[in-house]
């Protein structure tokens, strides 16, 4: 009963000045509101993130050549390195923690199926391509080992190629010419979306590598080799001995750079969670402003509520009300300003969520973690905010209390 009439007695002046505590609770809310779409916005960057990582592949380093060095002696020499070949990719093969090794090459060309036409990446490879790559059908099969032993002209069509040419229809078993040259659709692939880096993984065709090398671009060197590590946690000792093995393989000496590029998705996947995790420290720490701001509202609302009651204050203390009385009143009263501006705050931030993620068709997630830590922030700002003016009321002394007007 005790309890019920401090909450009532506390409550009151509120719903009495509801304009005074509207504008209080508001500031809290929008702190609230930006702390929840703050968090949602940071998860459904990472959740984002461990998809396309998964997609493209956790265990996988590529090694690529790097471009050439140009000198004022020779000024047209330009482009990649031509020292990537298909005996580094056999050598690659050959070492114990490699679990899979697929050779590419690859240039951006023009497709066309009858009268419609494109630019697409053209990639010439193995059939062990499409499971270092995650790569699933949606029809049809991939490239297999006959096509590539007799270098067939034979292709498999990237998600959105095959949406592109085909306009809703199965290309499967039809014609496509690439370059001019006429290839038969024998698989479509499932659609994967952009890498880390924003490469479009479903703006390919796959053909053979014998194909591609001897029919298509007569030449010799690769443009990536994509590598398989067997143990995830042996990412780096892969790394390390296929530096050591390509430097020795492409005769570089101590003084000489890489003449390759080896990219670790490994690492790639730590350097995109810290930038997402400084991103979302960034947002939390605005959103922690934002709240203090509006714990500030509360000071100022207590603080004149506490001027304006200076006589029910001492009538309270003369009838027998302890000092401790008036704290919880004032306590309770900046609590539930808070967890009004909370609960105004959460709806707020919910639908805002929403419509960013209906918006922009990003992923958003609300984490449980961020719904109570904001109920912790604002309970606590009420309370800490509202434990002054608390405090000042509790200690005025009766006589003054009842003597002022």
């Amino acid at each position: 009963m005790k309890l019920r009439r401090r909450f009532s007695s506390s409550l009151r002046p509120l719903v009495t000045h509801r304009m005074r505590a509207l504008l209080a609770l508001s500031g809290v809310a929008v702190g609230v509101a930006a702390v929840i779409v703050s968090r949602a916005i940071g998860a459904g960057a990472e959740q984002q993130m461990r998809t396309t990582i998964e997609r493209t592949g956790t265990n996988l380093l590529i090694i690529k050549p790097v471009p050439v060095k140009r000198l004022v002696s020779r000024p047209q020499i330009a482009g990649l390195a031509t020292t990537l070949d298909l005996e580094d990719y056999a050598a690659f093969a050959r070492l114990p923690l490699i679990a899979a090794v697929a050779p590419s090459v690859d240039r951006a060309m023009r497709a066309k199926v009858g009268a419609i036409a494109m630019r697409t990446t053209v990639r010439g490879t193995t059939p062990a391509y499409q499971s270092i790559r995650g790569y699933q059908l949606a029809a049809g099969r991939f490239i297999a080992d006959e096509d590539e032993r007799a270098a067939r002209r034979v292709a498999v069509l990237g998600a959105r190629v095959a949406d592109e040419l085909g306009h809703g229809v199965l290309l499967l078993g039809g014609e496509i010419r690439i370059a001019g040259v006429p290839f038969e659709i024998i698989g479509v692939l499932r659609a994967k979306g952009a890498t880390v880096d924003g490469a479009d993984q479903d703006n390919l065709i796959v053909v053979p590598l014998r194909t591609a090398l001897r029919r298509m671009f007569n030449t010799t060197w690769l443009t990536a080799i994509y590598v398989s590590v067997a143990v995830p946690e042996q990412m780096d000792e892969a790394a390390t001995e296929l530096q050591a093995l390509l430097r020795d393989r492409h005769r570089r000496d101590a003084s000489q750079p890489d003449d390759f590029a080896i990219q670790n998705m490994a690492k790639t996947r730590v350097l995109q969670q810290e930038l997402i995790a400084a991103l979302s420290r960034y947002a939390g720490g605005l959103a922690a402003i934002a709240l203090g701001v509006g714990g500030s509202g509360i000071l100022g609302l207590m603080l004149l509520s506490v001027r304006e009651r200076t006589s029910e204050i001492g009538l309270r203390i003369a009838v027998g009300a302890q000092p401790r009385d008036i704290l919880i009143q004032f306590l309770i009263e900046s609590a539930a300003l808070a967890v009004a501006g909370w609960l105004a705050g959460a709806a707020v931030g919910g639908a805002a969520a929403l419509v960013v993620a209906l918006g922009t068709s990003w992923p958003m997630g609300i984490p449980t973690t961020s719904i109570v830590t904001s109920l912790a922030m604002a309970v606590s700002i009420g309370l800490g905010f509202g434990a002054l003016p608390a405090r000042n009321a509790a200690r005025i002394p009766p006589i003054e209390a009842l003597l002022t007007r």
